[in-house]
């Protein structure tokens, strides 16, 4: 630390053990020097221990909340509307434009501050968190977290938070150990183990002179966001000593399983880690937000262009006859209307036109969309049908914003483990020393049959019957078979949280009689101690003894050692403590090893392994990890059975196992303290340096292992989750998973969960296989540098995916190819022929079935995509499935029981060229891809390949990332979502810290409320409880919630429109003067109070369909991945509705009332303003009686306030009229004396509204007999059956 050692030789005049030469942070400026027990107080000026996540102060709330606000481009419009109201040629009063402007922006403000609110509330009680800190004197007090200093001395006793990041000084636990849950930061429920120095483990919170007297000195690393590493060195007691990560307590972490510790301060408030890491999530907005805003630009452009026109004409007009037209006052000195200065008048005229026309852009319309998106995230959270009763979890909602984009998905992207499947770990089968133990079916096993795909032998073993699948499974050396009727997981007399395994030969302590029971004890052994899991409990009651471990595979392997007799029970730093009781009715017997290093798991580096000296004084490695891993450092000349235990692990994923290999290395003690020595100094080095060095060691020691075994962990599938998938998939959906395991395990998982079918093609690429290996053989013989070698391997995947493309590109049917427009031209066989079926059955459906015939067909054709084609889910019925056998030569082969061969393809240029040759097939031909981690890193790393990747996924109808880093599945995720572009929508599901890239990377994120704690559901948009309520929330939530939005804009459009043009016709016949129809409060209340009422509970409530009917017809779902309800076309034909409706609401009472001779009883005709307020009655009329034509769900809601909002316009007319004139202007008492005895008045109405919405229900009639839509062939199927429902 070169850093630090000029500024300890700075400060303290001497270089001793500075430390290697290493920096903290490579600055000076980035370290940090903390004088413990005596706190700073201004010295250093470090940050204090009050943080806040508050947006706004006090006086920033309203600048900054407004700034928020005015992202929107229409509030600038808006804004700037309300201030040329202010003009003197206004022709609306100021207050009657501001007013809306200031309503909106007020509840924007509002809803602002109460969110910010809820943040200082939390704020609030954190910071005022009690924590024992002391005072000096050997005593502790109560402090606020709030009044920490860097520096001070505190107590936590177990189970409370760390009120910021601490050095660890001493522990009530032994060796100054501790144990901490991380949970909060990482995601992590497992506990992890904290030591404090040895040199502090005699400072208590008992001696008071020894907490007086206690003073250190601390330089460390400045503050930085990295949770996993920490550097210094504490100057104690003469003495300097470095420290790392595991003396540092994490605020947000909390103590367990341990009396108290005392910390000293080292980062305070928004210095701690956990706030460093505190990043905003991604901004998201939805495209139909992102539609919206072009639509108003559109919208904004036609209001110029109406604008312009408006002040070029009375320009023109005025300069060229404005002085015969009297009443406009020209030989005035009038500056809005003098003909010597036209110029003025028309730009005046211009001003006046965007004022008058500025309803075309709906300010009313923002306010809306964010009550209705509201209201639908409650009715997400209060569904019982999303409710998890064994979690307690109901749905949450974090963006209301993106509630339509749950209707639009056409990729997801999901985790498997805790997502796909339970997270639930049990002990299944193991193979020792060759030979393969473990009886019954898995749960893929099972699933798979069920769906008539049931797993088999592979083709290399002896089949008891040839011609027909089997549900037994058999090991690979025939020692034992397996049946579905036998003693298993179903009935099994063991069974346990963690343990479902079952065979004779080793339980209730029969394995000692086996041939092999040495090799089997040393299994057992390395189960129970190769680990860094807890204990929970007294040792006394081993059944209720619970394992706190670094995942639940781990627990469940300490569990299973327990079941064989070899029960751990205690940990300390230096021991493990294992109660050996090997036979039944022999006394336990206890032993204890001394544990000498721990080399913890990684994800980069896939396995663990302890040093440990056995109570017989042998010293041993033991090691554990993935096959990929351990295998390539066995000893070659004591290898141990590596052949047997390959292919009995190949089997176990097959059948969708979590599967690990058990080795060991005898260590030379000479060699050992060598190592051990340089291992001690490289955990010294403060720095980076620090834990490259100690994996350069760790990867040392752990050469030349020698196999003992290995063992399979069942890993249960989520209740639904086959079903949901299947379900989803016919929705159209593409489906992809990105897990860490091994291919072979996620091929079957991928079978058992439907997202691989019968019939489908497999395409893998992978560099596990025997070609890539034989790349790296020959670079073992040539002796090639890692350079060529990855060359060679990029080379490899470059040509299995060329070999991909042409497989799925050369003569078959694109499933995913065609861009979301071209959809439409694809049929749905699996819809029409359930509908066709359902209509047929019954004679009362005849009428339905005569239509349906005729156009259905036409209809579905259009409308929905392939199903056969892309995802063909109807399994044949009368035949046998095809079963799923394993890899053998590169290829899977099954039989379907008619001598048809299934292949699944592992891709070679000579199957894609055989393809070519023999042209397209029969029918259309399905594929997934699999891909491992290793291929993926070099198609991220080159543009090129990532295109050529893309271009195979959107081709296949699933994809399946196998061995893929947390990193790779946001990477994966950003790349498919860029490449898919803003047609194409990508959601992420996970349930851990490890999916939270994906879930920020993807459109909308949704995280699962899983064991794996809630960082997945705090990182999403959305959180559910189980995996199969996705489908209810896309299926059902988000499509109803798309076709809401869609509707709501476009009715929102059709109705201001109308006011627009009404405008612009009556500026026409006001010769462009700018002088308004009707009174401004007429306008101003038209989209707050007469008509937005209606259309908000339709956003709210709107149904096309049940959600029975929506689970019956997933392909129902594609009209969002098409874009139906919301697109280009949608929105010229409504605003053609308007402009069509505008006219007959204008010129209709302009007919009628200019050919009247006399209007009111005393034979006066009509003035202006009766015109304008008669017309205005219909206008108010039109737009919600259109409702009725538009939709097609009512209940007692919506005929209450779409009434209620026609009576609040009558309402509204008498009571406004009845004030002064001072305010009612030209409305005074306009309805009572004027419209109301007019017989002509209440003739005009169901005219005007007939006249208007005739044609629209005639066009709208003949649809849905000849073009009808998907859902409503759906409703009028349901309709029918209902009928016949009751004649029966």
């Amino acid at each position: 630390m070169a850093g630090i050692t000029k500024l300890w030789k700075r400060k303290k005049g001497s270089n001793s053990g500075a430390g290697n030469g290493t920096v903290v942070n490579g600055h000076d400026e980035d370290s940090r020097t903390i004088h413990c027990n005596r706190p700073d107080h201004g010295l250093f000026s470090y940050a204090g221990n009050k943080t806040s996540t508050r947006k706004y102060s006090w006086w920033s709330f309203v600048p900054l909340a407004l700034f928020v606000q005015y992202q929107r481009a229409a509030y600038w419009y808006f804004t700037a509307m309300a201030g040329l109201s202010l003009a003197p040629f206004a022709p609306y009063s100021a207050i009657s434009v501001w007013l809306p402007l200031i309503f909106v922006l007020v509840l924007g403000l509002l809803r602002e501050a109460w969110e910010d609110l809820r943040r200082a509330r939390g704020d609030r009680e954190l910071n005022n968190r009690p924590i024992e800190w002391h005072d000096g004197n050997g005593q502790f007090v109560e402090k606020r977290w709030r009044d920490l200093r860097v520096g001070d001395l505190v107590r936590v006793k177990d189970g409370d938070f760390f009120p910021s990041d601490l050095l660890l000084v001493s522990s009530t636990g032994p060796d100054g150990i501790c144990y901490v849950e991380t949970m909060n930061l990482d995601g992590e429920t497992n506990l992890k183990a904290r030591q404090a120095l040895e040199v502090t483990w005699g400072i208590d919170g008992k001696d008071e002179r020894k907490l007086k007297d206690f003073t250190a000195e601390l330089l460390c690393e400045g503050p930085n966001a990295s949770l996993y590493t920490f550097s210094g060195r504490l100057k104690y007691n003469n003495a300097e000593l470095p420290v790392g990560p595991p003396q540092l307590l994490l605020r947000d972490s909390s103590l367990q399983n341990t009396g108290s510790v005392l910390g000293v301060v080292v980062y305070t408030g928004h210095d701690t880690k956990s706030m460093q890491n505190s990043t905003p999530p991604p901004t998201k907005r939805s495209r139909v937000d992102k539609y919206l805003d072009k639509v108003i630009w559109l919208m904004f452009a036609l209001l110029l262009a109406m604008a312009t026109l408006t002040g070029v004409i009375i320009g023109i007009r005025t300069k060229q006859d404005g002085t015969d037209i009297w009443y406009m006052r020209p030989t005035e000195s009038n500056p809005y209307y003098n003909p010597q200065k036209a110029a003025i008048v028309g730009i005046v005229g211009f001003f006046n036109g965007l004022v008058l026309y500025g309803y075309l852009i709906p300010i009313a319309l923002y306010v809306s969309l964010e009550v209705v998106r509201v209201a639908q995230a409650l009715f997400m959270i209060n569904d019982i049908e999303m409710y998890d009763p064994a979690s307690d979890k109901r749905a949450r909602v974090k963006s209301p914003g993106l509630n339509e984009e749950l209707g639009q998905v056409d990729t997801i992207f999901s985790d498997k483990t805790g997502t796909l499947t339970s997270n639930q770990m049990d002990f299944f089968r193991c193979t020792i020393q060759g030979v393969s133990y473990g009886k019954g079916t898995t749960e893929v096993e099972r699933a798979a049959e069920k769906l008539g795909m049931p797993l088999g032998p592979s083709p290399r073993d002896p089949r008891p019957d040839s011609t027909r699948p089997t549900s037994r499974t058999q090991s690979v050396d025939n020692a034992i078979e397996v049946d579905t009727e036998s003693l298993g997981p179903e009935n099994n007399p063991y069974k346990e949280k963690g343990f479902n395994f079952y065979d004779e030969r080793l339980l209730a302590g029969k394995w000692v009689q086996e041939k092999s029971a040495e090799s089997i004890r040393f299994f057992f052994e390395i189960l129970a101690l190769c680990h860094t899991a807890i204990p929970e409990g007294t040792p006394e009651e081993p059944s209720l003894m619970r394992y706190r471990a670094e995942s639940p595979d781990e627990a469940a392997l300490v569990v299973a050692a327990k079941q064989f007799g070899f029960y751990f029970y205690k940990r300390t730093p230096t021991t493990l403590h294992v109660r050996e009781s090997l036979r039944p009715g022999d006394p336990p017997r206890d032993q204890v090893y001394q544990l000498l290093d721990v080399l913890e798991f990684s994800s980069l580096r896939k396995r663990m392994s302890i040093t440990v000296r056995f109570p017989d004084g042998r010293l041993l490695l033991l090691s554990k990890g993935a096959d990929s891993v351990i295998l390539q450092r066995v000893d070659r000349k004591r290898s141990g059975p590596v052949a047997e235990t390959t292919r009995h692990l190949k089997l176990y994923g097959e059948v969708g196992l979590r599967t690990l290999v058990v080795a060991y290395k005898v260590l030379d003690e000479e060699e050992y303290k060598s190592w051990a020595k340089r291992y001690a100094d490289a955990r010294s080095i403060i720095g980076k340096e620090r834990e490259s060095r100690t994996e350069e060691l760790a990867e040392e020691i752990e050469q030349g292992l020698t196999v003992v075994g290995g063992t399979g962990v069942e890993d249960k599938l989520q209740a639904g989750v086959p079903e949901a998938v299947d379900r989803l998939a016919r929705a159209g959906i593409n489906i992809w998973v990105l897990t860490g395991d091994k291919v072979e395990t996620a091929i079957n998982i991928g079978y058992a969960c439907s997202l691989l079918r019968q019939g489908m093609d497999n395409l893998i690429v992978s560099l596990e296989g025997s070609e890539a290996r034989a790349i790296e053989e020959r670079a073992d013989r040539e002796g090639w540098s890692r350079d060529k070698i990855q060359e060679g391997q990029k080379n490899f995947v470059s040509r299995k995916l060329d070999d991909a493309l042409q497989l799925v590109l050369n003569g078959h049917v694109n499933p995913r190819g065609t861009s979301t427009s071209e959809r439409k031209i694809s049929v749905s066989e699996s819809l029409q022929s359930a509908l066709s079926r359902s209509m047929s059955t019954k004679s009362s459906g005849a009428n339905l079935s005569r239509n349906a015939s005729k156009n259905a067909a036409g209809t579905l054709t259009r409308n929905l995509s392939v199903t056969n084609g892309r995802h063909s889910r109807n399994p044949s019925e009368g035949k046998i499935g095809v079963e799923m056998l394993p890899l053998v030569d590169g290829q899977k082969v099954g039989s379907n029981g008619e001598g048809l061969d299934q292949r699944e393809w592992a891709i070679s240029k000579e199957s894609a060229l055989t393809q070519s040759r023999k042209g397209p097939p029969a029918e259309p031909t399905e594929y997934a891809l699999v891909i491992d981690g290793q291929s993926l890193a070099y198609i991220l790393a080159e543009t090129v390949l990532q295109e050529r990747f893309l271009e195979v996924c959107i081709n296949c109808n699933s994809v399946l990332c196998c061995r893929v880093s947390p990193r790779q599945k946001a990477q994966v995720t950003t790349l498919v979502r860029k490449g898919l572009g803003l047609h194409r929508l990508c959601l992420a599901i996970g349930d851990g810290a490890n999916d939270v890239g994906m879930i920020q990377a993807a459109n909308v994120g949704v995280g699962i409320l899983g064991v794996e704690g809630a960082q997945a559901a705090m990182a999403g948009d959305f959180a559910i409880g189980q995996f199969r309520f996705l489908e209810r929330l896309l299926l059902v939530h988000g499509r109803w919630c798309y076709r809401r939005i869609s509707l709501m804009i476009l009715y929102f459009f059709y109705k201001v429109c109308m006011m627009g043009w009404i405008a612009f016709y009556s500026n026409i016949f006001a010769y462009f003067s700018g002088n308004p129809l009707y009174n401004d409060w007429y306008a101003s209340f038209y989209n707050t109070v007469f008509t937005s009422v209606p259309i908000v509970v339709i956003g709210i409530l709107d149904q096309d369909v049940t959600p029975a009917e929506a689970f019956r017809y997933p392909q129902l779902y594609q009209s969002g991945q098409r874009g139906e309800l919301f697109n280009f076309k949608l929105i010229l034909w409504w605003l053609a509705i308007s402009l069509y409706h505008s006219a007959v609401i204008f010129f209709f009472p302009l007919a009628i009332y200019s050919g009247l001779s006399a209007f009111r009883p005393g034979g006066q005709v009509a003035a202006a303003q009766d015109f304008g307020a008669a017309m205005f009655t219909v206008l108010v009329l039109v737009p919600n009686l259109q409702i009725y034509l538009a939709f097609h769900y009512f209940t007692w809601i919506h005929h209450l306030f779409i009434w209620l909002s026609i009576l609040s316009w009558y309402l509204f007319i008498i009571v406004y009229g009845a004030l002064p004139t001072s305010w009612s202007t030209i409305a005074y008492k306009e309805f009572i004396e004027v419209l109301a005895p007019s017989a002509s008045y209440w003739l005009l109405q169901p005219l005007v509204v007939m006249a208007a919405l005739l044609p629209d229900l005639v066009f709208r009639s003949i649809k849905s007999v000849y073009r009808p839509s998907d859902y409503q062939i759906v409703i009028e199927q349901s309709k029918s059956k209902r009928d016949s429902q009751h004649q029966v």
